[in-house]
């Protein structure tokens, strides 16, 4: 397959490649070298794009609804408001990646390491974040409603004004994280650990907790939903 002069296969050296708005569904990209590629507007619907690498690539407003990136590189990517909806991203590199306003409903982000990422506003309602390292993330108004984030790096993150409802916390890691006005009713909290972190006027009706969940110092939280034991 050949798009705008460039030949379109796994392992291929696209390396500053211009394929904007490019039709690639379905493409298999794996192993591909796509550093620096300019893939704004273009659809990689259901593409294939395991252990590529896509450093300093341009994505903005692509699709990659149900993609597979697992093992992917995608450090200082650019995916501002990209369409990710059920695509794999499990232990991909997103380190610094600038995702804002991106659709990640459903995606598989578990153990995907997203340091220093911008995910403002970005949508992760549903999607799977186990495992992942999340610290110094910026999550600012970012819905991650029912994501599933046992065991997850906040450290040092962003949450203002986030909606973490019925997400599952267990045992996430949230230190030093800033939580300001954030929504985190009917989350399960046990095992989690908020010290030192910044819990002004967030919400926490419903949530589950016990004793192994770690408050700030002084923080009065409100009772486990009547439950006390993690089922």
């Amino acid at each position: 397959m050949e798009i705008n002069g460039y030949a379109i296969e796994a392992g291929a050296d696209l390396a500053g490649a211009d394929l904007s708005g490019a039709d690639l569904r379905a493409v298999d990209l794996s192993g591909a070298w796509l550093g620096g590629a300019v893939l704004n507007g273009s659809d990689l619907s259901d593409a294939r794009l395991v252990g590529a690498s896509l450093r300093h690539a341009q994505c903005q407003q692509a699709v990659l609804a149900d993609a597979d990136l697992r093992l992917a590189n995608l450090w200082h990517a650019d995916l501002t408001e990209a369409r990710l909806g059920g695509a794999i991203l499990s232990r991909c590199w997103l380190g610094s990646a600038r995702l804002v306003g991106a659709d990640l409903r459903s995606a598989d982000l578990g153990g995907a390491w997203l340091t220093g990422a911008d995910l403002t506003g970005a949508l992760l309602g549903g999607a799977t974040l186990a495992g992942a390292t999340l610290s110094r993330t910026c999550l600012r108004e970012a819905d991650l409603t029912g994501c599933f984030a046992m065991g997850a790096d906040f450290r040092g993150s962003v949450l203002n004004g986030a909606i973490l409802r019925a997400a599952n916390l267990t045992g996430a890691v949230l230190r030093g994280a800033a939580l300001i006005g954030a929504d985190l009713s009917f989350a399960d909290l046990v095992g989690a650990d908020f010290t030192g972190a910044q819990l002004d006027a967030v919400r926490l009706d419903g949530i589950r907790h016990d004793d192994t969940t770690v408050w700030p110092d002084g923080f009065d939280p409100p009772s486990s939903g009547g439950l006390d034991d993690h089922e």
